[in-house]
């Protein structure tokens, strides 16, 4: 499950760059990005039509209903990387014995071994909590569209930039916070995934960078509200969702 869902991301991540917009009156533009352009106008109006801080408060509304989805998602993962910490002794030696294996039978024989070692533990290493972010994933991307392809708020300002026109300083904000947002994320992670898990997440912060600073400062302004909450949601995460030694035992023994 982990390698689908870094797929979807990185496929999520390919179309939203690649700028294949929903088309306008299509079932996903009306259900899902024109709602968000009206709730941007509507709080706009609060604050002298300022879509700049109508993309805030609308991306940080989304961040924070969203918000308990990833942190039930990420409470699973962490308790199933935990349990499969537990049973690594035993895994281990079950794989061992099926790299000697010497046919076909012997190697069904270790992997039903193996699978009955999840069962009796309750580890399934298919369910790390992925689900959840994956179906948050139209939401943010109607999100983004309904940022990314409107003309009117391609031609408001914001604070010191143009909210249509690429943005250095916007970019490099953008970029930072995304790049805190993976050093969290990777603090307390196991040590035989830091490595691979490292260059994912440090990935996102460069590619974020790169692509802020040729597109309409309104993305890396999103990207920016974005990250905010995504490091509270991540520091929320290592904080109360990280499990020990004493905290929790093995389920069964052998």
């Amino acid at each position: 499950m982990k390698k689908l869902y870094t797929i979807s991301a990185f496929l999520a991540i390919t179309l939203l760059l690649g700028g294949c917009a929903p088309q306008e009156g299509g079932m996903f533009h009306s259900t899902f990005v024109e709602p968000f352009v009206y709730l941007i106008e509507f709080f706009a109006s609060f604050f002298n039509n300022s879509y700049g801080i109508g993309i805030i408060i609308v991306t940080l509304c989304v961040r924070l209903i969203v918000m308990p989805f990833m942190l039930r998602s990420f409470k699973g993962q962490k308790k199933m990387q935990f349990k499969m910490k537990q049973l690594k002794p035993e895994i281990d030696e079950i794989n061992k014995k099926m790299k000697a294996a010497k046919d076909d039978q012997e190697r069904t024989q270790y992997s039903q071994e193996m699978m009955a070692l999840y069962k009796d533990n309750n580890v399934n290493p298919l369910n790390m909590g992925c689900l959840p972010m994956l179906i948050q994933m139209p939401i943010l991307m109607a999100l983004y569209f309904a940022i990314s392809h409107n003309d009117a708020f391609a031609s408001h300002s914001f604070a010191w930039f143009n909210l249509g026109t690429p943005d250095i300083f916007m970019a490099l904000i953008a970029g930072a916070l995304y790049l805190l947002q993976a050093y969290l994320s990777t603090r307390y992670l196991p040590e035989e995934s830091n490595g691979q898990m490292k260059y994912i997440m440090y990935l996102s912060p460069i590619m974020i960078l790169i692509v802020s600073m040729n597109t309409p400062a309104a993305l890396p302004l999103y990207w920016s509200a974005s990250a905010i909450v995504l490091i509270i949601q991540q520091y929320i995460s290592n904080k109360y969702f990280n499990y020990h030694e004493e905290e929790m035992k093995p389920e069964a023994s052998h």
